[in-house]
């Protein structure tokens, strides 16, 4: 590794946010049943362990998306608040994607523009779906507008789907996450989304789930509708291909060859979903990384190399060749 490696898939779970959502909602989501444990600490330890420079935290699913208005304003706040102390404690070892409290979209807006202006967010977090409203709809357009006014970066996490289909007892993170990040792929891009807010990047989770596998099915079989062809006039792939992906829980042989085939590997970014995954995640997704044997030049430029043209704060914290800042 010849520059920083920088985690955009990194989440935080502090006491209040835990308290308040409930861990029954948050561990429900998520392999092991239970919420994780998670300190700040902690993390900044295994980092080390990681060769992570740098992790850009978010809160997972389900957000604040289980509360009331009032209350998931609150708490977003709140949120937003914990992780820009952080950022400012230690500006070279964490970034931010600011939480957004999605039930009214004014609101919302609000707090995107106060993680900006007010907190120095680099980001922001959305989830796949909200009550089973996926990213096209036209409801979060005036959130895309200020969005796209300011070439903002847009994490999108996966949620459960509003209607939970169960099969063989796996959890909702292992088959249900990555099927509805790819329903959100094609509710983006069909909705013309991605087309009508070029200057927003957008980052999708694990490998973009289902779609580098599905694509081609999207490709042949959007041949016979003519309305949809129309919103992907030069096809499928190339409507992915402006689109990022970090490598979370999904840096195996299968997985990286079929999002390689789709998009280049300019826009595949290092990830690693901790703390919701087995032990030992953030040196295994490196580990992961190094066995399948991907050029030296392009593995540096998904360990840390993509991000530093997402997030020009941190472009100017960490140059191409710095060590791992200790914090």
């Amino acid at each position: 590794m010849t520059g920083p490696r920088i985690d955009v898939h990194h989440h935080i779970l502090p006491a209040h946010y835990v308290e308040t959502v409930g861990p029954g909602p948050i561990g429900s989501q998520g392999s092991s049943g239970r919420v994780p444990a998670w300190s700040l600490e902690g993390a900044i330890g295994l980092m080390d362990e990681a060769g992570i420079s740098t992790a850009i935290t978010s809160v997972t699913a389900p957000g604040v998306a289980t509360l009331s208005a009032r209350g998931a304003a609150a708490l977003a706040r709140w949120c937003n608040d914990y992780a820009a102390r952080m950022v400012r404690d230690r500006p070279s070892r964490f970034g931010m994607f600011t939480c957004l409290p999605m039930q009214a979209i004014d609101t919302a807006i609000a707090e995107a523009v106060r993680g900006f202006d007010e907190l120095g967010a680099d980001g922001v977090c959305l989830l796949s779906n909200y009550e089973g409203r996926y990213l096209g709809e036209g409801v979060f357009r005036p959130l895309y507008e200020e969005l796209d006014r300011r070439a903002a970066v847009v994490f999108v996490h996966p949620t459960s789907p509003a209607q939970l289909v169960s099969a063989g007892g796996l959890s909702a993170s292992t088959l249900e996450f990555p099927f509805d990040t790819t329903r959100a792929i094609a509710s983006l891009i069909f909705s013309g989304v991605t087309r009508d807010y070029p200057s927003i990047r957008w980052i999708l989770s694990h490998a973009g789930g289902a779609m580098p596998y599905l694509a081609g099915r999207v490709e042949w079989l959007t041949r016979n509708n003519p309305a949809l062809r129309e919103r992907i006039p030069e096809g499928f792939a190339q409507a992915m291909a402006p689109l990022f992906f970090d490598c979370a829980l999904s840096a195996d042989a299968v997985h990286f060859a079929a999002l390689r085939a789709l998009v280049p590997d300019s826009q595949i970014l290092f990830g690693t979903d901790y703390p919701f995954g087995p032990a030992g995640q953030m040196a295994g997704t490196v580990e992961a990384l190094a066995e399948l044997g991907l050029p030296a030049e392009t593995l540096d430029a998904i360990d840390g190399g993509n991000a530093l043209r997402l997030f020009p704060r941190l472009a100017a914290l960490l140059s191409p060749a710095a060590e791992v800042h200790h914090g």
